[in-house]
């Protein structure tokens, strides 16, 4: 696996409500929504490793990992899944190309797909777009702007934080 710093980047092209300063939406390829699909994916405790530990759930992990090995189950040693230890090259494989179909999600490389503000999904069209539109208050095309950014590992952690705390899971990360 390519270090971190040399990790490769997804693309997304964002469509910005100037006036609100709010992303509309993301325009994409299926790279990131495997990337997305794939947060679905991840365990929560490992999610933690990854999280700032300020929260009840925190506390948990914590507590979990301050476990000494007379309190765990014979089957369950230190070096147990209970421990959460993963790194994070190995719960983020799509920075690892090219994915191997059991980490895919969408089939089709052709086609482009929309990502919501609030992370949604569907595939670009008309009325897709249309009703996004209407969603966020877009009255007026003059008050779009496009603007692409890349994502590698420290925008996908940010994004991953994100959206488990806002509705505006995009616009968080990139405004």
């Amino acid at each position: 696996m390519a270090h971190r710093s040399e990790a490769p980047k997804m693309s997304l092209k964002l469509l910005i409500n100037k006036k609100d300063n709010k992303v509309v939406f993301a325009e994409t390829k299926n790279d990131f929504i495997d990337f997305l699909f794939n947060l679905l994916t991840l365990p929560i405790g490992t999610i933690m490793n990854f999280l700032p530990k300020e929260n009840c759930l925190g506390n948990l992990h914590g507590s979990i990992n301050k476990l000494e090995e007379a309190y765990l189950l014979p089957n369950q040693s230190m070096d147990s899944p209970l421990k959460l230890n993963t790194p994070v090259d190995a719960i983020l494989p799509f920075f690892d190309l090219p994915l191997s179909w059991s980490d895919r999600h969408v089939k089709d490389d052709s086609v482009t797909y929309m990502v919501a503000n609030d992370l949604s999904v569907t595939p670009m069209s008309m009325t897709s777009t249309m009703a996004l539109f209407k969603k966020y208050n877009v009255s007026e095309v003059g008050v779009l702007e496009e603007k692409v950014v890349a994502i590698g590992l420290e925008e996908a952690l940010l994004l991953l934080h994100c959206a488990l705390h806002s509705k505006e899971a995009l616009t968080k990360v990139f405004l």
